[in-house]
């Protein structure tokens, strides 16, 4: 009898911790909401500035939030330049009061990666510039940003400010058949003033010839950059793992990208350990269909063969991939992948860009607790050049989808996803924001994932990935400001595992794996169905002492219907891990 009511103490202990985990979604009624991505303000509060673009009849129009711990706006801002076109954030940073942005906008038809400043208290426009890279005839797009105070000129003196990475070339837009797709890392001061460009190319060239930047991480000593280099593999002309290291004034210190898969593998993100001075690269391999991980010597770019690995589901499922690399929230050994997954059918419809989590052991790849996919409607909406799921896997984009806050009173995880919104209302597409405990549990919806892990094994090394000096021309914009409403709901006024006690029938624990209780004398019936409306357990009594057995159900969700004695029914959703 002890034991159980400690186990019920536990229990209430749980639900109690995880009444401040949320998951909210914000609508804008004039368009389709894309390109989510977001970073923690550090002015002394906790809130959040989450960026995403309008997509509408009209030219796209970038659009950001801020948000205060809880989900709660404190203000919304769309940002547009009436002189020129097609404006998007690619992503954000903060620097104390301040906000930087990146992307791309439309200048005489030709695409131009730009930077912004922006007033963090009340998101005005401080100071905007667009950059001509090589020449005013590239096009180029901006899909990262830093912020950094290293010495970028070589006097001995900090130089404290930006490092934007992207790719130029021929193309407008991410095309792996453009002849020519170029990477760039674009060192600016605070005023956006440009200190130095590297290019990062391979001379080889083919209808895969794809190199390209989209982030990087600064180490002790310089900066390692991810992305994708053109390699070439028994003849055949393919994207690898970009694995580039530059220092801090743009010069080319190591190259270790390689081939792995059959067609384009990329690195997306990147994690600096400052105690083994190691840097882990996230990766997303095409023939695999999944995500792993890279680590690599910073000293030199060796990589470390017993810390490099890839995954697959238990079940063989495929299109896991990665987009964010985060410090776990409960282990200083362990790191945290936060992607999406392309297609999970809920037995209605099949949805796109579920939020995924895997936690595992830095030394080993090993994964560290339960991984879970969390749960929302989605398809994308309109053809759009940087739609995730325009290919097996996406092409160049991928956006700072998580971040970590651990300067809370209880350090917490932020992500980003999708959530169709009501179908009368249009179905736009709404950005779904969400906070996770260190149990990686959020609010609402979520499914168990198991995965195993491999070994990373050979790969075929990238010899001709060269990096240089190139120059760049500054040039002035006018993005203006202006205010706007956003819709603002909560997944927990029809899908909260929490909201669930209207009959005082309180569902505990839910996610479950092996017994469930109601916590109410008085239920008469209890049916379990399926997401197929499959009954898979009835009873027409009910004992609080003994719960509910669901081992023997499979991971998934599942509804519960729960008749009390006054013949008043009520269903409920329960997670089965």
């Amino acid at each position: 009898m002890k034991t159980k009511l400690l186990f019920i103490c536990f229990l209430l202990f749980s639900i109690a911790a995880h009444c401040q985990l949320f998951q909210n979604n914000y609508e804008y009624t004039q368009g389709h909401l894309t390109d989510a991505n977001l970073a923690k303000v550090n002015d002394g509060t906790n809130d959040v500035v989450v960026a995403s673009n309008l997509l509408s009849a009209a030219s796209p129009i970038p659009i950001l939030k801020r948000l205060q711990e809880d989900g709660t706006i404190v203000w919304s801002k769309t940002y547009d330049d009436t002189s020129l076109a097609n404006a998007r954030i690619f992503d954000i940073e903060n620097y104390f009061d301040l906000i930087f942005i990146t992307g791309s906008i439309d200048v005489n038809g030709v695409k131009k990666v730009f930077s912004a400043r922006i007033e963090a208290q009340t998101g005005d426009i401080l100071d905007d510039k667009y950059y001509d890279i090589v020449s005013q005839n590239f096009n180029s797009t901006g899909f990262n940003v830093i912020i950094t105070e290293t010495d970028a000129t070589g006097d001995s003196n900090v130089n404290p400010g930006l490092l934007i990475t992207g790719y130029f070339g021929n193309c407008p837009n991410a095309d792996p058949s453009c002849n020519l797709n170029i990477g760039f890392a674009l060192r600016t001061d605070l005023n956006l003033n440009t200190l130095w460009t590297a290019e990062v190319d391979s001379s080889v060239s083919g209808n895969l010839d794809y190199d390209f930047v989209n982030g990087a991480v600064e180490t002790s000593d310089g900066f390692v950059l991810t992305g994708s280099a053109t390699g070439e593999d028994n003849g055949n002309v393919q994207a690898g793992v970009l694995v580039h290291k530059i220092d801090f004034e743009g010069g080319f210190v190591w190259d270790s990208s390689y081939i792995f898969g059959n067609s384009r593998d990329l690195s997306v993100d990147a994690y600096y350990d400052t105690g083994s001075d190691e840097v882990f690269l996230l990766t997303n391999f095409s023939s695999w269909h999944h995500f792993g991980v890279t680590a690599v010597d910073n000293a030199n770019g060796t990589i470390e063969a017993t810390k490099s690995w890839y995954v697959n589901e238990l079940n063989f499922e495929l299109d896991f991939y990665g987009f964010s690399l985060l410090e776990s929230l409960s282990n200083s050994d362990n790191l945290v992948v936060y992607g999406y997954r392309r297609d999970y059918f809920d037995g209605t419809d099949t949805n796109q860009s579920n939020i995924i989590i895997y936690e595992f052991d830095k030394a080993t790849g090993n994964e560290v607790g339960t991984s879970y996919q969390y749960l929302a409607p989605f398809q994308e909406t309109q053809p759009d050049p940087y739609n995730l799921w325009n290919t097996q896997l996406p092409l160049i984009y991928y956006p700072d989808m998580a971040i970590i806050d651990s300067d809370a009173t209880t350090p917490i995880h932020y992500t980003v996803g999708f959530r169709n919104g009501d179908a009368a209302n249009g179905g736009l597409a709404n950005i779904e924001f969400i906070n996770v405990d260190a149990q990686k549990m959020n609010e609402c919806d979520n499914i168990v994932i198991d995965y195993t892990r491999n070994a990373l094994g050979t790969v075929d090394f990238i010899s001709n990935v060269t990096s240089t000096l190139v120059t760049t021309t500054d040039n002035l914009m006018a993005l203006n400001d202006t205010a706007i409403t956003l819709d603002f709901d909560s997944c927990s006024t029809s899908l909260s595992l929490q909201d669930q006690d209207k009959l005082n029938i309180r569902l505990y624990p839910n996610p479950a794996s092996s017994y469930i209780f109601l916590g109410n004398t008085e239920v008469s019936e209890i049916q379990i169905m399926d997401i197929h409306g499959k009954k898979v357990f009835e009873a027409k009594s009910y004992s609080n002492d003994e719960g509910i057995f669901i081992g023997n159900l499979k991971t998934g969700v599942y509804f519960i219907n729960v008749k009390v004695s006054s013949k008043t029914s009520e269903s409920l959703k329960l997670i089965k891990k």
